[in-house]
């Protein structure tokens, strides 16, 4: 399984063509980016790019792999987008249970108030 961390770094290293200038836009040392993507080259099992005089070039392992990392990067920063949408504005289904006796004299208000607290979630 993919480490969506090694990704980006391996991502950022493929954009900016260099580990160094890579390392300083991500923040991070560049040795902790080497041992990244040596990790990242050791669990897939090939190597992905490699150094010339003027920075790295991308194996065609490499570019297959940016390829599908950089869309599985854009699809989980949609799915965080959407998940943090649902935390601040539930929607859904929610199922009410009372006793008769109860439901009578609460159902009604308490429905109300909820559609108003939470109008994308719809009570049953």
């Amino acid at each position: 399984m993919f480490d969506l961390k090694q990704l980006q770094l391996f991502t950022a290293v493929a954009e900016f063509g260099s580990f160094s200038r890579a390392a300083v836009a991500l923040s991070i040392s560049q040795p902790v980016l080497s041992r990244q993507i040596k990790s990242l080259e050791d669990k897939v099992g090939v190597a992905l790019l490699y150094r010339n005089g003027r920075g790295i070039v991308l194996t065609e392992a490499g570019k297959i792999l940016q390829s599908y990392a950089v869309a599985l990067l854009e699809q989980a920063a949609r799915a965080e987008t959407e998940l943090a949408a649902l935390r601040s504005n539930p929607r859904g289904t929610i199922v009410l249970g009372m006793p008769p006796s109860v439901g009578v004299v609460l159902t009604a208000p308490l429905v109300q108030n909820f559609r108003v607290q939470f109008p994308q979630v719809s009570p049953r």
